[in-house]
């Protein structure tokens, strides 16, 4: 992190200030503008990416710091005239510098409007940028701008609350679509195979049919043919008895064929909704991931942001699900905190739970995914080291959110 001496929060001297439509030809640098500024500037006009690219290229390794200490540094970079805050300003010309220009070129008032027109469109970036390098305007209209982008930071923080609640929904709404898509393909797997004996059977039927029908044509010439009474009365029996018998498997067959055509109509429907919930699971995963992307910008905050804190501490979180190490991070870290994971096995002992345990500030242990060995040695070593242990009914993002926040819903805290 780069050592640069802190500047007071007061305005600077800037030109022309109290002469209101007048702007001065040369824009300030990214090191001049007011320390307010730098925050918001670096937080909403630089992207991450952007970020770590930058720094990379001043000898930095971005892979060792935190989104945090990434942004830290940037914004503690304006405090003066150094590599790192010229490559900043550079970088802010080449993105924003023409739409910069054109702002700085108008008079205050329709400077505001523009502002004003900007945030309301989502459009922000390159008009603050312009705010923060405005060589001449006023006092009033800056703090005006600073109190706009800041309550927006603090809207954006709310939004990402309500998108991680829709977010839990939609996992469970997933799950049991899921459940319902395996429970139909296990009845069709079902149906298919009754379809196949039921088919097997009328083939059997058929070929039975066609051998008594075969009988009877034989018995018709046989009777042309012998003139015999009794030999004719018996083969006059014996074809009643055979019609008899054949009838009744023609009605079996009739039956066996309706069987055949009510259950191809319940596989038709069941791929029916086979299909549709195919679909309903692809519109879930695609908003699923839709919301996982918007939720990692949303988390901007700044030293009066009341999660502020957050930035400042590190979360343990002990068991839980291990494949959904990588959301409790994205949860954690995009709030500013720092992330760390024990899976909560202790068959090589206790001692690298003991070492992350003694340097962290939260420390969270879902019981439900935890073993009762794993709950008491963490319960010890909370009460050893003096730290508070969220014991939390189970392992979900919306109870680990819960608790990072102090709201402990349905979890027990050890002291």
């Amino acid at each position: 992190m780069l050592d640069t001496q802190n500047r007071p929060d007061t305005d600077m001297p800037v030109p022309n200030q109290d002469l209101p439509g007048v702007c001065r030809q040369e824009p300030l640098n990214f090191w001049q503008v007011q320390s307010f500024f730098a925050c918001p500037v670096v937080g909403m006009c630089l992207t991450q990416a952007e970020q770590q690219q930058l720094l990379k290229k001043c000898g930095f390794s971005p892979k060792k710091c935190s989104a945090f200490e990434l942004h830290e540094t940037l914004v503690a970079s304006s405090e003066s005239d150094n590599r790192v805050s010229r490559r900043v300003d550079r970088l802010l010309q080449r993105k924003y510098g023409k739409q910069a220009s054109e702002l700085l070129a108008l008079d205050h008032e329709t400077f505001m409007s523009r502002f004003k027109s900007a945030m309301e469109a989502g459009e922000h970036a390159a008009v603050l940028w312009a705010a923060a390098i405005h060589p001449s305007l006023s006092i009033a209209h800056r703090r005006e701008v600073f109190g706009d982008i800041h309550m927006a930071m603090h809207w954006s923080g709310g939004q990402r609350m309500m998108m991680q609640r829709k977010l839990e929904q939609h996992k469970a709404n997933l799950e049991k679509a899921r459940q319902h898509i395996k429970q139909i393909a296990q009845e069709r797997r079902l149906l298919q195979s009754e379809n196949e004996t039921l088919k097997k059977s009328q083939a059997r039927l058929k070929v039975a049919l066609e051998s008594e029908q075969n009988e009877k044509r034989g018995i018709e010439a046989a009777r042309d043919e012998h003139c015999d009474d009794v030999a004719l009365h018996e083969m006059l029996q014996q074809n009643r008895q055979l019609q008899c018998e054949l009838e009744i498997l023609h009605n079996r067959l009739s039956g066996q064929q309706q069987r055949i055509a009510v259950l191809q109509a319940d596989n038709q429907r069941l791929s029916d909704q086979l299909s549709a919930q195919g679909n309903l699971t692809r519109r879930v995963t695609e908003e699923t991931r839709t919301i996982l992307a918007a939720m990692v910008p949303l988390n901007r905050c700044d030293a009066s942001c009341p999660s502020f804190d957050l930035c400042q501490k590190r979360i343990l979180i002990v068991g839980g699900i291990s494949r959904m190490a990588s959301l409790y991070r994205e949860l954690v870290e995009s709030s500013g905190g720092v992330f760390e994971y024990h899976d909560g096995h202790m068959k090589k002992g206790a001692h690298h739970l003991e070492t992350r345990l003694k340097r962290a500030d939260v420390v969270i242990c879902p019981v439900s995914c935890n073993s009762h060995a794993a709950c008491s040695i963490v319960k010890n070593l909370a009460k050893k080291h003096k730290k508070t242990v969220h014991m939390l009914a189970n392992s979900s993002l919306k109870s680990v959110s819960k608790a990072i926040w102090g709201e402990n819903n349905g979890g027990r805290t050890v002291n």
